[in-house]
């Protein structure tokens, strides 16, 4: 037995559903993926007109010969999270090509509901969930008009059956939501590799101008909650990387500190709690304020006292940890660590060498060396600048000698080159400096134009100390952020939309924040609903928490929200008008007809009534035609198409009927 066709209702919003499906992966999409789309949804309709006929075998290997090709020219590798993505969607589209049964638009349509579900991959805010919520709808809409009879006109019914059943699944959604534990996915695609630092800004190397060109970028790195006051803006530096390998232009981290972790010792001194919401990065690093401890069973601190996650963050990750900052940390340096840190490239940079050699016999304290330094940057011509000049070979004598224009990397790379250079250990330290404070929810927002390097110097008796030459000659940068310390017209130069760059329109901004805190609350407990918070909010709910509460609640809850919408079906079924349609239509021409001077005698059968208002307005030839057309409806035996046919005149005549009181007594004269 053949199965039915698509009709044409159902094929239009199959089409419309998988165009919203598709669209928020657009711009991380090769242009070629969307084309493809395009043209195989032209052909469908083309083959559904008649014109054209379904594709043969051997296009068909040739498209999907041609989308594999076409991955790895564009990501460079089949296997990875895009990639697979990429190869998904064009499935999705070449499905099209082949959809001429009902249920060939079941695999379709069950292949969306798939592919909608890979945006969460990428972004879970608030937005993104609102806006998925219409692939949904279209996706169960295009479901339900695959079940109707093809309409003679075009219907929002489909839509509307869709709404109805979407809204009565959301409660018992929300209760699965609560109940159910969190687990593992059962599958798993290939993370991103070299992509990586694109999407977070934090790589595991630094070049002169990457923190420059990452300031450009307004996207949102992390929130962070303190359990007390935030601290001031110049303690807010927000330790991720440390870099201590130099080849003359670019420092990397050793990778080797990564292997052992920091044996606990404990700290001293004031300290201050706090949880980060980190941004997928699909890196393991985290960031954190100096001293860090770890504060959470999903981080582990290195024995360079960074803070590391035990997985990639593939996705929005929560952590806890705690600062101590003014504790020290490694006062006691391993000998073979201070060599590897006083490391540096030979034959280049002879200027910046002779310069730090003048200034080791000038100066026996390490500590005066640096408050030399210090000094210089802050009392030379040296300038802080988003687009300094570029550098050639020996990169640090051009700067510190010549060009002395200079953003954040510039200094802390010359500064730990000089400090290394006089013997000193010294390392790059990146990540994160201050933040703003969002105050309808008291956290700092910590976004990737807020991208720093500073350094770390090594000193007897106090360890490892921070020092942020930057601070010297840009102190505003520290106190007020890049957009003092660069100016409104670097500021976001190259992103002119972005609702960053207008702080000081105060709609906007307000605006801007109180979308922020949506986002935050979403976050909070919703994509971090898991482990405490779901235990927490459990308990709040049931007291203990224990099999049979829970198998309570959850059948309890599940019963009730039941026995509502079965109590709402019946209801409507109840009160619904049951009322044929031609019988509502007629009813409505008898109310034009009392309102032109002609009511219905009470009693008086359609054909009666035709006759006695013709013998008084013989002109009105229209109700001769609605009368054929309700009894036709009324009594004859008819097939549905015939039905529908004779409905939609019905409801056109009498629309178009003109029976009014003044146009009888007009005549009458």
């Amino acid at each position: 037995m053949s199965q039915p066709w698509i009709s044409r209702h159902a094929l239009a919003w199959l089409l419309a559903a998988q165009l919203i499906v598709i669209a928020p992966h657009m711009l991380r999409l090769p242009a070629w993926v969307i084309t493809a789309w395009l043209l195989c949804a032209v052909w469908r309709l083309q083959v559904y007109r008649g014109l054209w006929p379904f594709p043969g075998r051997l296009i068909k290997v040739g498209l999907v010969v041609a989308c594999l090709a076409g991955i790895r020219f564009s990501y460079g590798a089949v296997a990875g999270l895009e990639p697979t993505v990429a190869l998904l969607i064009s499935c999705f589209s070449f499905k099209l090509l082949e959809a001429s049964s009902r249920r060939d638009a079941y695999l379709l349509l069950f292949l969306g509901y798939f592919v909608a579900l890979t945006e969460f991959l990428f972004e879970q805010g608030l937005g993104t969930v609102l806006f998925m919520s219409l692939p949904l709808l279209l996706l169960t809409t295009a479901l339900t008009a695959l079940h109707q009879l093809e309409p003679l006109r075009f219907s929002w019914q489909p839509l509307r059956k869709a709404a109805v059943m979407l809204a009565q699944a959301l409660p018992m959604m929300l209760l699965l939501f609560l109940v159910f534990p969190r687990m593992a996915p059962l599958w798993q695609v290939p993370l991103p590799g070299a992509g990586a630092g694109a999407k977070t800004g934090m790589s595991d190397r630094l070049s002169p101008g990457d923190i420059a060109q990452l300031s450009q970028s307004d996207e949102l790195a992390f929130r962070a909650a303190f359990s007390g006051a935030i601290p001031p803006a110049h303690e807010l530096y927000w330790r991720g990387l440390v870099l201590d390998e130099f080849d003359g232009r670019t420092w990397r981290a050793n990778g080797f500190n990564e292997t052992e972790q920091k044996k606990s010792e404990p700290l001293a001194g004031k300290f201050f709690d706090y949880e980060v919401f980190l941004e997928p990065t699909y890196q393991r690093w985290l960031f954190v304020l100096q001293v860090p401890a770890s504060a959470d069973a999903k981080t582990f601190l290195t024995i360079d006292y960074r803070l590391l996650a035990k997985d990639i963050v593939a996705e929005k990750f929560a952590y806890r940890a705690r600062a101590y900052p003014q504790a020290a940390f490694d006062i006691d340096i391993d000998p073979r660590l201070r060599k590897f840190e006083l490391m540096l490239p030979k034959h280049n940079n002879p200027r910046s060498r002779a310069w730090a050699k003048q200034l080791r016999d000038r100066f026996d304290d390490d500590s005066a060396l640096i408050d030399f330094l210090l000094t210089h940057f802050r009392t030379e011509n040296y300038f802080y600048t988003l687009k300094p000049p570029l550098l050639g070979e020996n990169g640090i004598d051009e700067f510190l000698f010549d060009t002395r224009r200079g953003f954040c990397e510039h200094y802390a790379s010359a500064f730990v080159y000089l400090l290394r250079a006089a013997g000193i250990p010294a390392r790059v330290v990146v990540g994160y400096q201050g933040g703003e404070i969002n105050p309808l929810t008291a956290t700092v927002l910590v976004h990737q134009f807020d991208a720093h390097a500073w350094a770390e110097a090594w000193l007897p008796q106090r360890g490892w100390v921070r020092f942020d030459p930057t601070a010297a000659v840009a102190p505003q940068r520290i106190e007020g952020g890049l957009e003092r310390a660069v100016g409104a017209g670097e500021f976001l130069a190259d992103t002119p939309f972005s609702a960053n760059r207008y702080r000081g329109v105060n709609l906007l901004n307000w605006a801007r924040l109180r979308l922020d805190a949506m986002n935050y609350a979403w976050t909070r407990w919703v994509v971090n609903y898991r482990d405490e918070t779901q235990t927490t909010v459990l308990q709040n709910l049931l007291g203990e928490i224990n099999p049979l509460r829970m198998t309570l609640f959850l059948v309890g809850g599940g019963a009730i929200i039941l026995l509502i919408a079965a109590g709402g079906i019946w209801g409507r079924r109840l009160w619904r008008d049951q009322t044929p349609l031609e019988q509502r239509y007629y009813v409505k021409f008898c109310n034009k007809l009392a309102r032109a001077g002609y009511p219905k005698p009470i009693g008086m059968g359609a054909s009666d009534y035709c006759r006695w208002v013709l013998q008084q307005q013989p002109q009105w030839s229209a109700v001769r035609e609605i009368t054929a057309c309700y009894e036709a409806l009324s009594y004859r035996k008819l097939s549905e198409k015939q039905r529908q046919q004779l409905l939609l005149k019905l409801k056109k005549l009498i629309a178009q009927a003109r029976v009014d009181a003044h146009q009888s007594k007009r005549i009458a004269k």
